[in-house]
């Protein structure tokens, strides 16, 4: 289609009026919109058509130029602001966005009734209107863009994020305003602004990756990470203490909030606008704790012994209680009492180690996972992973007991009823207990208890004896006792109304604790101070016979205790037969002696 001029104004009016007839497709549409949309009849479409010119020059000669080559096409309602050009020939200046064209002259103002943001701009030249708008977004850069949140705010400016708007491009809309688009849009445009005032918002441009920088940067000292309810127990009682909301900054909605900002009419001032924020809930609330109500299962077991391992327990039942875990969470016994430091409260106590009993750092911890357990099993919790020791313990029931060592044997559980549950433990005074707090769904009617029961029995066998020779011979030590060892299996009975509805192997129910013999030391040392005793008492007993033997032959009354004792008697003084005899068994038995210690 061709664009062209004719010399004859009133050859065009006709023209477009019987276009816009031929539009209507006999429907009567152009006058429905003369009369209900503007209040005009045909008459003022024609003369505001001609009141505009529309490209009109009574003596200018006929001129045809292709759309093809100028891009004139009129396209309407529906025409593109993209890639506007501006062509400047003498006086005339021409617009071209997208397929869509307008043009004026220098000397052409802008309709009555039209502002540029808050720039009132009609009947203004182009020149005009473009100084007086670019004073107004003068020091645009200086401006302040502020995001407010709850938690406070952050602030950039126009300039870092690369805000920035045309003055040209602005006045080229607003001259515009009537002029382009099909008849009917022109004339309404006119029309309209007899009746008010029109504001038309200027494009503004920014930079998205500089803003999102920016958010993403600043949106940290605003962001509040949400904080879970707790609960904790307090002479017997529950204490829930509230938590809070956490907030975090949404940086595309964000982003779009600017958008919208730029897209309104503009005051040139700086901006305040609230951050698109998100709340994020803890994960627990107060609700949910609310539903701890009632003792699902506990457990009390009694312990004796050092004051190392008394230590080991309540320092282990302190690291569990006050546990809670949410449906479906797990609970690990090692991660939660280890490590088996001093520096984490342990000492040294008997433990199990290669089926021998030593002192090491945390022994007696296995009473912990041990009681712990038995509670969890009353509280019929999922256990999914346990241990027996291995050897027999005695202050539960074979296969009742669960053992942990190093990150290779642990006793975990998970809660798998629908609602939180707490754990509270204690150790001292010679026990220690868990109970496990939760909401109770399971029928007042039904009753459980365990059953240990004995597969098979090891016997230990004889000792095992080992000579030492640091121990005194005749003397023994019994160094390890004797274990007798297990197979056994643990199940559960449930009752309803006292009479028994199940009877299953409960799982990790089977266990098999180790046989080991007695170790004895026997003593295989030389008694030589036991001989040494046996010579000293010899001497005794013939020093004793010797005075015997004098006190016969020398009666009280023929020696008075003044005189010389009896044994004292001259050595040429003759002896009789019987003392004679008496002093020669004397003197062998002294050389007996002498001789059997030489000897040893």
């Amino acid at each position: 289609m061709k664009n062209i001029k004719y010399r004859n104004n009133k050859a065009l009016i006709k023209l477009m009026a019987a276009l816009l007839v031929i539009g209507a497709a006999g429907t009567g549409a152009y006058t429905s919109f003369a009369s209900e949309e503007t209040g005009a009849d045909e008459g003022d479409v024609i003369q505001a058509v001609a009141d505009q010119g529309a490209d009109v020059s009574g003596d200018t000669e006929t001129e045809e130029a292709s759309s093809e080559d100028t891009g004139d096409k009129d396209t309407g309602d529906n025409a593109s602001d993209d890639n506007e050009i501006s062509t400047e020939a003498g006086n005339v200046t021409r617009v071209t966005r997208g397929s869509a064209s307008y043009s004026w002259s220098d000397t052409d103002t802008i309709y009555s009734g039209v502002y540029l943001d808050d720039v009132y701009v009609g009947g203004l030249t182009r020149a005009e209107a473009i100084e007086e708008y670019s004073s107004y977004i003068k020091g645009i850069d200086r401006l302040q863009l502020t995001f407010t949140t709850a938690n406070g705010s952050f602030s950039t400016t126009f300039k870092d994020i690369g805000i920035d708007v045309s003055a040209e491009d602005a006045v080229d809309v607003a001259l515009g305003y009537g002029r382009r688009g099909n008849i009917l849009c022109r004339y309404k445009e006119i029309k309209g602004l007899e009746q008010d005032n029109t504001i038309l918002v200027p494009e503004k441009t920014f930079s998205e990756s500089k803003l999102r920088d920016f958010i993403e940067a600043e949106a940290e000292s605003v962001v509040t990470e949400p904080k879970n309810a707790s609960i904790s127990r307090v002479d017997g009682e529950f204490v829930i203490t509230d938590g809070v909301v956490g907030t975090t900054v949404q940086v595309d909605d964000t982003i779009k909030e600017v958008e919208e900002l730029l897209g309104d009419v503009w005051k040139n001032k700086d901006v305040r606008i609230p951050a698109v924020v998100e709340e994020k809930q803890p994960q627990y609330t107060t609700e949910d704790f609310q539903k701890i109500d009632s003792v699902l299962g506990q457990k009390q077991t009694q312990y004796s012994g050092t004051a190392s391992r008394a230590q080991n327990l309540a320092n282990g039942a302190s690291k569990i209680s006050g546990t809670v875990l949410m449906p479906g969470e797990q609970f690990s016994v090692f991660n939660t009492v280890s490590p088996f430091t001093e520096e984490n409260g342990y000492a040294n106590a008997g433990q199990y180690v290669n089926d021998e009993l030593v002192d090491g750092l945390g022994g007696g911890i296995c009473q912990v996972s041990t009681t712990l357990y038995n509670a969890v099993l009353q509280a019929e919790l999922q256990v999914d992973e346990r241990y027996p020791h291995s050897l027999t313990v005695s202050y539960v029931p074979l296969g009742m007991d669960a053992a942990i060592a190093g990150d290779y044997m642990d006793f975990k559980f998970t809660n798998s009823t629908e609602y939180p549950i707490y754990i509270e433990g204690y150790a001292g005074g010679g026990s220690i207990s868990f109970a496990i707090y939760g909401h109770e769904t399971r029928p007042s009617n039904r009753t459980i208890y365990f059953e240990s029961k004995t597969v098979e029995t090891y016997e230990p066998g004889d000792p095992e004896e080992v000579k030492d020779d640091t121990l005194e011979e005749g003397k023994t030590v019994t160094e390890t006792q004797a274990h007798t060892g297990y197979y056994v299996e643990v199940y559960k009975h449930v009752s309803v109304d006292g009479e028994e509805t199940e009877c299953d192997l409960i799982p990790y129910g089977r266990s098999k604790y180790n046989a080991t013999k007695a170790k004895i030391r026997i003593g295989t040392k030389e008694k030589e101070d036991e001989d040494e005793d046996e010579e000293d008492e010899d001497d005794s007993d013939s020093k004793k016979k010797d005075k015997d033997k004098d006190t016969t032959e020398a009666p009280a009354t023929e020696a008075p205790a003044t005189e010389a004792p009896a044994t004292e008697v001259p050595a040429a003084e003759p002896a009789t037969p019987e003392g004679s005899s008496n002093t020669i068994s004397m003197i062998f038995e002294r050389i007996k002696n002498a001789s059997r210690y030489l000897i040893s």
